[in-house]
């Protein structure tokens, strides 16, 4: 049998970071003739060809490509699939990192499913962000929307080569923008089957200070949504005009524009002229491409911008960043004890603003209706501030992550919500107000797998109208961090040893739990 996987990677003076790329492929899990690594140096100014030729001389799955600068990682990566000979083809950048056993898990589930493209579990660093409802449970069949596909477009995937090859499908070259999003958003609309491995880490995404990087160019506007319109282009090409498209075209319209006149994003440019470029672009493009009807389809918190832009109202967008700048969740430790072979965690919590206040709504007949932290003062309906449909889906979650490789995972959850009346003595105000019990096995994890050893840490975040904070959890008044949390530890059997596992207060009074294996299991005789 052939090369199963090529590991197709686009460099340019890879410098410091490109060892511990180097290192993370050839520690791959799956056997060195089942896998092939394609350097494709992008006309590096450094040492990094003469690295590159060493390292494909002294490792035989590795092979170096050189081409002349073309100024971004298409080309690079186009050429890589041209050398390519893997039944399946994984795209990572130099500074990035595989886990051990990437390669072997996803192509596993690639030949299972029978899948086109394999999304394997990815983990942000140093400001990297991804979504957590992409990754929330494994999928063999995934669907665009209802998976929330669209949350994740750069091109850490696996993807069948003859699939590429059948429908020609190609990175746009040289220095653009976007060029991932093109990519991968005409190979999902294409793909049979799309699967999802959401139970292990596959990928380390990092962002790195100083990297010569290719998207570290001065951000410009104008050619930005150019590319935006070519990928909404693309939508309309697979997509009839319906609440299908508008779906679609929320998650751009959200998180390419109305996130970006959020905090710290609008405020936190540093020349108020180039902030207003930037929102005049915005503006423009949702006058042009985006019908009301997909503001259907946004948080509500997201979703008052919406308003707010279509009215030209830039002074009440930046009001409200501001104001909203440090919304977090208060959490308060009420429950944590073993039932069984579970842990069991309960933490009431609601959304406050930085100063403690609390976000509140109004009730208005049958409507709740949210208050903004500050004035506004363009004048919008009710409508705008409708909560109504979207409080009920409102819960608070617990989440545990590995201080090794920061994979985050949720925690079974049982979240319940109430609505606090008369705050502040002032009629029909309320507060959402949610508890979250969950009932952490670290045997079964209830992850798909059971707990490594090592330290996890527990987290708990709140979901309420489009706000998503989260933070560490740590102590309360009932639980203080001078305690211990419980009392005893919980034994259980892996398949390589036996492991314990103790709840614990860390040095600054957040919860975690120590997972150590206390002894290797004895082969039966």
């Amino acid at each position: 049998m052939g090369v199963k996987v090529s590991v197709v990677v686009p460099v340019f003076n890879g410098g410091e970071w490109l060892e511990e790329c180097t290192e993370s492929v050839l520690a791959q899990t799956m056997p060195r003739g089942d896998y092939e690594v394609v350097f494709v140096d992008d006309g590096s100014t450094d040492a990094t060809p003469r690295v590159l030729d060493a390292l494909a001389e002294r490792e035989q799955v590795v092979r170096a490509v050189h081409l002349p600068r073309s100024g971004g990682p298409g080309g690079p990566r186009n050429a890589g699939v041209e050398q390519a000979e893997g039944e399946y083809v994984y795209f990572l950048d130099h500074d990035d990192r595989l886990a051990p056993r990437a390669l072997e898990r996803m192509y596993a589930m690639a030949t299972r499913c029978d899948s086109d493209i394999v999304v394997g579990k990815v983990v942000g660093h140093g400001g990297r962000g991804v979504p957590k409802s992409m990754f929330a449970a494994s999928r063999d069949r995934a669907d665009i929307l209802a998976d929330h596909l669209l949350g994740f477009l750069t091109p850490h995937k696996l993807f069948r080569r003859s699939f590429l090859r059948r429908h020609g499908l190609r990175f746009e070259e040289g220095p653009a923008w976007l060029e991932d999003h093109r990519f991968v958003v005409e190979a999902y609309f294409l793909a049979g089957t799309i699967s999802v491995l959401a139970d292990e880490v596959c990928c380390h995404w990092m962002k790195r200070d100083g990297r010569a990087h290719y998207s570290a160019r001065r951000f410009d506007p104008e050619a930005y949504y150019r590319a935006l319109r070519q990928i909404l282009d693309i939508v309309d090409a697979h997509a009839e005009p319906g609440a299908e498209r508008d779906q679609m075209y929320a998650y751009w319209y959200h998180s390419k524009m109305l996130r970006l006149l959020t905090w710290p994003v609008l405020l936190g440019r540093p020349v108020p002229y180039s902030r207003y470029r930037w929102y005049r672009e915005i503006r423009r493009l949702a006058l042009e491409r985006f019908p009301t009807s997909v503001d259907d389809w946004l948080p509500l918190s997201i979703r008052v911008r919406s308003w707010l832009l279509r009215r030209n109202a830039y002074g009440d967008i930046a009001r409200l960043a501001a104001a909203e700048r440090g919304l977090s969740v208060a959490a308060d430790l009420e429950q944590v004890s073993w039932d069984g072979a579970a842990l069991v965690v309960r933490v009431r919590g609601r959304l406050a603003y930085a100063d403690g206040r609390p976000v509140t709504f109004r009730r208005v007949g049958d409507r709740l209706l949210w208050n903004p932290p500050c004035e506004l003062r363009t004048a919008l309906p009710d409508e705008a501030f409708d909560a109504s449909g979207q409080i009920g889906d409102s819960r608070l979650e617990l989440m545990v992550q590995n201080r090794h490789d920061k994979g985050v995972y949720s925690v079974p959850t049982r979240s319940e919500l109430a609505l606090d009346t008369d705050v502040g003595a002032v009629q029909n105000v309320q507060q959402v107000r949610l508890v979250g019990t969950a009932h952490l096995d670290p045997a079964t994890g209830k992850l798909g797998r059971p707990l490594d050893a090592g330290t996890w840490d527990c987290l708990v975040r709140a979901e309420s109208c489009g706000w998503g904070p989260q933070r560490r959890l740590g102590g309360s008044a009932e639980f203080p961090a001078g305690k211990p949390p419980v009392d005893s530890t919980l034994t259980f059997d892996g398949e390589d040893g036996t492991f314990a596992a103790k709840p614990y207060w860390t040095g600054l009074g957040n919860l975690s739990v120590q997972v150590t294996r206390r002894q290797k299991s004895r082969p039966e005789p």
